[in-house]
């Protein structure tokens, strides 16, 4: 019988070798569209040029050139979108635009009867599964782990360093050059996680506690400095999905991780401006668009997430999980916030979070503009 060890070295390989012939058939279809688009772009160019052709021949070589652009832009994004993965694993690898793969989880599509939130905090369909017409999305990929800095572009991968230090609009923006689907974390797309994660009892664990759990001490992850857990004199930030399976949404290999602790996260589509807080209806809505509410937070910032009171109340408040309910109280964190100016939102907490890290853990203290050796974000995919 095979040792467990060899087993894993074969599946590795495996993998290794589908990726690279993905990336080889992805190389050679660019370069034979490419060459075909070239080819027709110069026959269109001729005709144009020929005194002897009528317009109607040059309007048909520039519909012919443009035809051949359309084409080569669709087989482009079958073979850029192409998928490495392990058989029947929710984890897999997406390449993006850049030609980065990707190691990302998939959420299937639920209800909030099936979380065991039906008539709480809404009905029907959880809106993270909804796009802007009403159709339901089957799935969204989740970054497993938070994004990384390839050449100043986004690769989501274990083991490296966390991309930290950037502000808001950035974060954003370096998400959607991923290519068509691709966009940084909303609040309605963590809240799906979370509420997964209360269905099933589990909220993970994470580097709260300069490179350990605060609550698990025996549970640490490779710092990025190299020093050993619990040193605080400097930051202490974790590498990329180095903690143990409690560390992920699911408790297994599989899961997204790093979701409490380590270090906080942008989030897309809610922000606070003098104590009113804005929404967004569905993903990828301008910010000029989101609805402009009357409710905002009453009582001191810093304390537990669900002990705060807000001047009203609001189903999707609820569903984004800005508002605690009685069913969702059980959900870790603490709640930070500044009601003066426009605040943007941080969700998980950091790596000194403590009890205060966790899936429910909101910070609303800073701009936009704010950039912090502390703060990153984390990309999703959803398929057209």
């Amino acid at each position: 019988m095979d040792k467990p060890g060899d087993l894993l070295v074969f599946a590795v390989g495996e993998l290794t070798q589908e990726t690279t012939k993905l990336l080889q058939e992805y190389r050679n279809a660019k370069v034979s569209i490419d060459g075909k688009v070239q080819l027709v772009l110069a026959t269109a160019v001729d005709v144009g040029l020929s005194e002897d052709n009528s317009k109607e021949s040059q309007l048909a070589a520039a519909n012919s050139a443009n035809e051949a652009k359309i084409q080569a832009d669709k087989a482009l994004t079958v073979v850029g979108g192409a998928i490495s993965h392990t058989p029947n694993s929710r984890m897999k690898q997406l390449m993006d635009a850049n030609g980065n793969f990707n190691t990302m989880v998939s959420i299937p599509c639920f209800t909030f009867d099936e979380v065991n939130m039906s008539g709480q905090i809404g009905t029907g369909v959880h809106p993270a599964f909804l796009r802007q017409d009403g159709s339901i999305i089957p799935e969204i990929w989740v970054g497993a782990f938070t994004a990384s800095n390839k050449s100043n572009n986004v690769i989501v991968q274990s083991d490296v360093e966390p991309w930290h230090t950037i502000n808001y609009d950035d974060a954003k923006a370096k998400c959607v050059a991923m290519g068509n689907g691709w966009h940084m974390m909303t609040a309605m797309e963590w809240s799906a996680i979370a509420l997964w994660c209360l269905a099933n009892d589990f909220q993970p664990n994470g580097n709260t506690q300069y490179g350990r759990s605060h609550a698990k001490r025996i549970e640490f992850c490779k710092r990025v400095d190299g020093d050993i857990p619990n040193t605080r004199n400097k930051a202490a930030l974790g590498s990329c999905g180095s903690g143990p399976n409690s560390w992920r949404h699911d408790n297994t290999p599989f899961g997204i991780s790093d979701l409490n602790g380590n270090l906080w996260e942008w989030i897309d589509g809610f922000k606070l401006v003098n104590n009113k807080f804005h929404i967004s209806s569905y993903s990828g809505q301008p910010e000029s668009e989101w609805e402009v509410t009357d409710i905002g937070l009453l009582g001191p910032s810093g304390n537990k997430w669900g002990n705060y009171k807000f001047t009203g109340t609001s189903e999707i408040l609820k569903q984004m999980l800005i508002e605690s309910t009685e069913a969702t109280k059980k959900l870790k964190g603490g709640l930070f916030y500044n009601i003066t100016g426009e605040r943007i939102p941080f969700k998980g907490g950091t790596w000194q979070s403590g009890s205060r890290g966790g899936l429910a853990a909101l910070n609303l203290q800073y701009h936009r503009t704010s950039k912090y050796g502390n703060v990153g974000f984390r990309p999703v995919f959803i398929a057209d």
